[in-house]
């Protein structure tokens, strides 16, 4: 049997209290033990400090299939907890969802999937410095930008009800060897970790010790590079979120605001990542040449798998790289409609229409043909939607995919338009919200 650290630790054990600091006491952590060394080095600190501090501490090793010593791994995983008093759950994965990345990266979405659903406050990972250096000259190589040179943050959440904490990112592969024959702990080695083929295992195993006899602090100075990057993406993402608030109103983008293109790119990107769509590269800088350069009356449209992004008079909207037409139909009167189309919904307003009339009459939707007309003012002219279209700046897409709003057979709103004034109630009534599905 194990046994854990006793009282009297070194600095190892205070460096990886003091990660837990915030979570302790009264928290239930969980150990992602692969039965390595760095696991099973972080599962034997943790169950040092838990005589100290209240907390429920538990383990959960993934099985992925990959390798003949899987089972045998597992096992050990479980024995290795036991001894220290730590219940270890043995979750077997199937990589099959995940192939289209590669197995690296088909059994690590597998395995955070597994960590997901853990009930628990936080999961806790065993990478460390060198894991740091390698993951930042990893992603150098790939081209990343700032994100990617921030490399493994030490905490991140992972849903909005537990995050991942990777409390040993401060301490090296030495360190842990070393406590690891100190304390008589054994583990089990990986036979991938040889395999070259793997970018990973090629960095540590050919790369970094040709790095270190040059330069010996290689690995520490690359995780302080992590730092930095950490450190100016935050500070991006601060000033991305203030430059928000100037450009983006209902989810439109205005490129005329008179901001730098160095801020604009920054808080386009982030408009972006806020919808989903992650661009590559050469993507991005595609969007950029067509919003910003392309002639001021051009509507160009930037097809990124099954979104858009289009442009017109100088704003830019996401909306499915196809956009449908409205299917015409009869409708019983509901506060919120959802359709293939997209989501109607009714809001409160000042000559709106009746809500007594919308649930009496016959309500249909329809798409638009050419011709209507509405009068949306008492005292004006009756227009044709082109007209008010144009008037009110909605780009050509909308108008074919909103609904028109029939009331007994006669064209009585327009989402984004308003209310004919033969439907108005006179006083507070209902006007008709459309949300098309991006």
């Amino acid at each position: 049997m194990y046994k854990p650290l006793s009282l009297k630790s070194g600095s190892l054990l205070e460096r990886a209290e003091q990660k837990l600091s915030r979570f302790l006491p009264h928290s239930t952590l969980c150990v992602g033990l692969s039965g390595g060394l760095d696991s099973v080095v972080l599962l034997h600190l943790l169950a040092a400090i838990r005589q100290r501090r209240p907390f429920v501490l538990r383990a959960i090793h993934v099985h992925h299939g990959l390798s003949p010593n899987a089972d045998a791994w597992a096992q050990f995983a479980f024995d290795y907890a036991a001894g220290l008093g730590v219940e270890c759950a043995v979750e077997r994965v199937s990589l099959a969802p995940y192939l289209k990345q590669g197995v690296e990266g088909a059994a690590r979405s597998a395995r955070y999937a597994v960590f997901a659903r853990q009930d628990c406050d936080v999961v806790l990972l065993a990478q460390h410095c060198d894991d740091q250096a390698e993951t930042v000259l990893l992603n150098m190589l790939r081209g990343s930008g700032l994100r990617g040179l921030a490399a493994m943050p030490e905490y991140r959440p992972l849903n909005q009800h537990m995050g991942i904490l990777r409390p040993l990112l401060g301490i090296t592969r030495a360190e842990l060897t070393s406590y690891a024959a100190e304390q008589g702990l054994a583990w089990v080695e990986d036979e991938s970790n040889l395999d070259p083929r793997y970018d990973r295992n090629f960095l540590r195993n050919e790369i970094f010790p040709r790095l270190n006899t040059v330069w010996p602090g290689a690995n520490a100075t690359l995780a302080r590079v992590a730092e930095h990057a950490s450190e100016a993406d935050a500070l991006l993402q601060e000033v991305a979120i203030a430059d928000f608030a100037v450009c983006v109103q209902d989810n439109v983008f205005d490129v005329s605001v008179g901001i730098s293109e160095l801020r604009l790119r920054n808080v386009l990107r982030y408009w972006l990542v806020q919808n989903g769509l992650q661009l590559d590269a050469r993507a991005f800088e595609e969007l950029i040449r067509t919003a910003l350069f392309s002639a001021i009356d051009a509507q160009p449209v930037l097809v990124w798998r099954q979104r858009a992004v289009r442009r017109y008079r100088q704003r830019l909207y996401i909306t499915q790289a196809k956009v449908g037409v409205i299917e015409p139909g009869v409708l019983l009167w509901q506060a919120e409609i959802h359709l293939k189309s997209g989501c109607l919904s009714w809001c409160g307003a000042e000559d709106g229409i009746d809500p007594e009339r919308l649930r009496r009459g016959r309500l249909e939707l329809r798409p638009r043909i050419g011709g209507e007309c509405m009068r949306l003012t008492v005292h004006g002219p009756r227009k044709t939607l082109k007209q008010l279209y144009q008037e009110a700046g909605i780009p050509p897409w909308m108008r074919l995919s909103t609904p028109l709003i029939y009331l007994d057979g006669e064209l009585a709103a327009v989402p984004g338009l308003g209310v004919d004034v033969g439907f108005r109630a006179g006083g507070q009534g209902l006007v008709p919200c459309w949300r098309p599905a991006i």
